[in-house]
């Protein structure tokens, strides 16, 4: 079932729009850019110089996008928030544990779909619009208990979008307590009319969540990997009494290839030398100096690698922008900024590469906004801002 919305610009008057404010403001001073650069020497150059993941597919900037997601429709809140581009230039987005209104109040999704055609909105979602369900793995879920979070994905060989998700359990006594991901699955959609028409165990099946980023240059499809252990783990030291990310694997992030667009095959994994087939071998390639929670997102701008960083994901207060000539690195920082919440409560996390609005010398990212406490609706929907591209 789909929800047909426009955006706030083609529905309201100037003179009736309410005030937005984005979630967070960056600070206009950027922080200290080391150049940190992990132990690696590329393998190989990666892609052409002009190649590029963002593509000239929306009419709408940053401010459009915060006064769109800030007008709660059709999505009241939600976060975690991903677009991939489709190859008739719409781009569909797809979030985590969105609110959906419905007449008793509302409701709880773990995951959602919009469809953006220019600056309409459709909502993807199964069940009804009186008790609406999962867009993905409806059938398998059990809300609270056991659910499925969507990933990284990319347009393939067959002309389909392939989009890999992760499955997970609770294990504590209420949500978000003692959570584990179990499990990397890849859902096949038809581009046309966005059915899931496959869906099966990833390549790499295991909770090691490779497909966490996505990002296809050259010959090859690169599956970024990231533990995503955020809840019920370690101890925060500034708040001992809340167990959060597991800090043993939280700062790392490892690299697998696969031939470009073919998700059918077993990938090679980045050693810090060559690419190998044994998963245990891969080594951390993104900077983790000073950075205790890496959820890094990964898009090639001009035949670069670029990637964004909001570090401690919940807790930290800065992104990083690192750039790099493979996948594997040597990755450089060469911007970062801090970035402050809009009320004491709030929080901000998982910045994503939003694939459209790139020029010549910036692009665009999404930050996901929440509450410390739990979900906010107010404040319960992703900013965007425009950030420099590497020179």
């Amino acid at each position: 079932p789909r929800d047909t919305f426009q955006s706030p610009a083609e529905v309201d008057a100037p003179a009736n729009r309410p005030e937005t404010t984005p979630a967070t403001t960056p600070v206009t001073t950027p922080v200290t850019t080391p150049d940190t650069t992990p132990a690696t020497t590329p393998a190989e150059t990666a892609c052409g110089p002009d190649e590029t993941s963002f593509v000239d597919a929306s009419p709408l900037g940053p401010d459009e996008l915060c006064e769109f997601f800030d007008a709660g429709a059709p999505m009241i809140g939600a976060d975690y928030q991903r677009a991939y581009p489709l190859p008739d230039g719409r781009i569909l987005w797809l979030f985590q544990d969105a609110f959906v209104a419905t007449s008793h109040g509302p409701e709880l999704v773990h995951n959602v779909g919009l469809l953006q055609d220019g600056a309409d909105f459709e909502l993807l979602r199964s069940g009804s619009s009186e008790h609406p369900a999962p867009y993905l793995f409806a059938d398998l879920t059990d809300r609270y208990d056991h659910w499925y979070w969507p990933l990284g994905g990319d347009v393939g060989l067959d002309g389909r979008l392939h989009v890999f998700v992760a499955e997970l359990v609770e294990h504590g006594s209420r949500y978000l307590t003692s959570v584990e991901p179990i499990a990397t699955w890849i859902v096949t959609i038809d581009v046309d009319d966005l059915r899931v028409v496959d869906r099966r165990p990833a390549p790499d099946a295991s909770a090691d969540l490779y497909g966490w980023s996505v990002v296809s240059a050259g010959d090859y499809t690169y599956l970024y990997a990231f533990c995503y252990r955020q809840f019920g783990f370690d101890p925060l030291a500034f708040a001992p009494d809340v167990l959060a990310h597991d800090l043993g694997c939280s700062g790392d992030v490892t690299v697998a290839r696969l031939p470009r667009g073919d998700f059918t095959v077993c990938p090679e994994y980045w050693n810090g030398a060559t690419w190998g087939d044994d998963p245990a071998a891969a080594v951390p390639v993104i900077p983790r100096d000073d950075r205790t929670v890496n959820p890094t997102q990964v898009a090639v701008y001009d035949g670069r690698f670029v990637a964004v960083t909001k570090e401690g994901d919940w807790w930290g207060n800065v992104i990083y922008l690192d750039v790099a000539p493979a996948p594997e690195g040597p990755w450089r920082t060469y911007w970062a900024t801090l970035v402050q919440a809009e009320c004491d409560e709030c929080n901000t996390y998982f910045a994503s590469i939003v694939p459209f609005g790139a020029d010549d010398e910036s692009f665009v990212i999404a930050l996901s906004c929440n509450v410390w406490g739990g979900h906010d609706l107010e404040h319960y929907n992703p900013t965007f801002m425009r950030v420099p591209a590497p020179a």
